[in-house]
């Protein structure tokens, strides 16, 4: 197919907090379209970015870029790179050079600052008030983190970065991995568990340590929890890194969300006296199984519309279970013949 031109610099300039959803490959991650129309929705049309490589038309309605022209830093890093990661090669290094990407993007648009979102993140409301009101002029961009005693995680699933920030990150990883002594140290840290037991070296380990010891002046997403706004960690984890624990539900084992008028609510639990819900302004549906739970979560446009996008989740959620289960009586199988 060929390549379609797809930077329109003129809107990225214009948007005040452009979206950036970066899909390498053919393999489009499952429900990828439910999350860029929930995106759309939530946040605006114009202010959502698909960065890719290939299935320009799949995109067509959305702003495009094509990333096959943004890889300097890429190239930079390739000189560096280490892989130690039980993760294939290419997904492991295709999450490092996002950001080498996004920053060679920012870079040549001259962009100030931007939201990045997984591919399985909902964004579920307009993020420019909380832009504006907790970080324009304030901090840097965000990271979300929380520890437990010298061990900590940090993620990017869902972030603001300014261009400071990005290129700041993108010129620390460089150096960790030119750095030998630096980095063998990393490695052991990572293989000795100290990021909550995390031991394939990822761009979040290197977000965590450029974070401990970089010290940007960053916000902690997770900390807005107090201001009565969750942005989610992940959905199949109660604990959302800063103060509560949320209510799940039985059967899928996610955070249960409430649906009001302006959005979805998620229960805290073990609350005595009246309840406490915290309004939920994304979801980060990692998993295997939680990511066919996304179209139960997106905006529905009419009931046709959403008995569509239930069927879809529980056919694909029963799919997965199947092969799940098959593949747990195939590993039985084969232990009872080894036997």
């Amino acid at each position: 197919m060929e390549k379609k031109d797809t930077g329109y610099a003129t809107h990225l300039t214009q948007s005040e907090l452009p979206v950036f959803f970066l899909q390498l490959g053919a393999n489009t991650s499952l429900f990828f379209g439910h999350v860029l129309k929930q995106a759309a929705l939530s946040h605006g049309l114009n202010n959502v970015y698909v960065l890719t490589d290939t299935n320009f038309d799949d995109y067509s309605k959305y702003n495009c870029i094509d990333v096959s022209g943004y890889i300097n830093g890429v190239k930079e890093f390739d000189k560096v790179y280490q892989h130690h990661s039980i993760n294939p090669y290419f997904f492991e290094k295709a999450c490092f050079d996002r950001w080498f990407i996004i920053n060679d993007i920012v870079k040549e648009l001259g962009i100030s600052y931007f939201v990045h979102a997984d591919c399985d993140v909902l964004i579920l409301q307009n993020l420019i008030p909380v832009f504006q009101k907790f970080i324009k002029g304030k901090y840097d961009g965000t990271m979300m983190f929380f520890e437990l005693g010298e061990n900590s995680v940090t993620s990017g699933h869902t972030s603001f970065w300014s261009a400071k920030l990005i290129n700041d990150f993108c010129e620390f990883v460089l150096a960790k991995y030119a750095n030998r002594p630096a980095f063998d140290k990393m490695l052991k840290d990572t293989l000795a568990g100290k990021f909550l037991d995390n031991k394939n070296v990822s761009d979040m380990i290197l977000l965590d340590v450029f974070r401990t010891e970089i010290k940007p002046n960053t916000l902690n997403l997770l900390s807005l929890e107090t201001e009565g706004i969750s942005f989610d960690f992940n959905a199949n984890v109660p604990f959302n890194g800063c103060t509560y624990y949320f209510e799940c539900t039985p059967d899928t084992r996610i955070k249960k969300m409430t649906k009001r008028k302006d959005g979805l609510y998620g229960k805290v639990a073990g609350v005595q006296g009246a309840p406490i819900y915290s309004k939920f302004y994304t979801l980060h549906f990692q998993g295997y199984l939680t990511k066919t739970l996304i179209p139960l979560h997106t905006s529905a446009q009419s009931a046709a519309e959403g008995l569509s996008y239930y069927l879809s989740a529980k056919s694909h959620n029963l799919v997965r279970r199947a092969k799940l289960y098959k593949n747990k009586v195939r590993d039985r199988v084969r232990k009872l013949i080894k036997k």
